[in-house]
């Protein structure tokens, strides 16, 4: 396990998984709560896995769980068919770099009112980022602050990129998370 951290040097650890059998590591005990992180997992002995990572949260008053799937392997290309920035919104992307060169990536909103938006990052090597897509694109009630998202490394580098969103919406809070693909 390297736990791609932001702005921290990068930490790795051993663990080994019974066959036909499953383990739960608890990062905040390894890490300290309160890091933004990316994991990367591989198999030593090349024996083949699956992995998820579940997060229950308190953000914001916002209190919940959700879990998504990891990427099998670094990609040049993500896409996200949902996101929004509305009141009550709060849209994330969390994009790892796991290689050992920096990553240039841009991201392309693709906004309900036929407009496309684009931002550009450089993600250092073995490292992480999150955007907070409502600092970039701000808030609204209207069709412009919904949104599609193409994410993309221009440099080769080959990234994996994820999308939690937090919400209160009508009443209901909680959040959400996907893996792009």
């Amino acid at each position: 396990m390297r736990y791609l951290l932001s702005g921290e040097e990068k930490k790795e650890e051993t663990i080994t998984v019974k066959p036909l059998s499953r383990k739960t590591v608890d990062v905040n005990a390894e890490l300290g709560s309160g890091k933004d992180f990316s994991i990367q997992l591989s198999s030593l002995n090349q024996v083949k896995f699956v992995a998820e990572r579940p997060m229950y949260f308190d953000f914001r008053g916002l209190t919940g769980g959700h879990d998504s799937l990891g990427a099998p392997s670094p990609e040049a290309s993500f896409y996200f068919a949902e996101g929004t920035t509305r009141p009550g919104f709060q849209t994330y992307l969390c994009i790892a770099n796991p290689t050992t060169s920096e990553a240039l990536v841009r991201i392309s909103y693709f906004r309900g009112d036929g407009a496309t938006t684009r931002q550009e990052l450089a993600i250092p090597a073995e490292s992480r980022a999150t955007v907070h897509v409502n600092d970039f694109l701000g808030s609204g009630d209207s069709p412009s602050f919904d949104f599609a998202t193409h994410v993309e490394c221009l440099n080769g580098a080959g990234i994996s990129a994820e999308r939690p969103i937090y919400f209160n919406f009508r009443g209901l809070t909680g959040g959400h998370d996907c893996s792009g693909y």
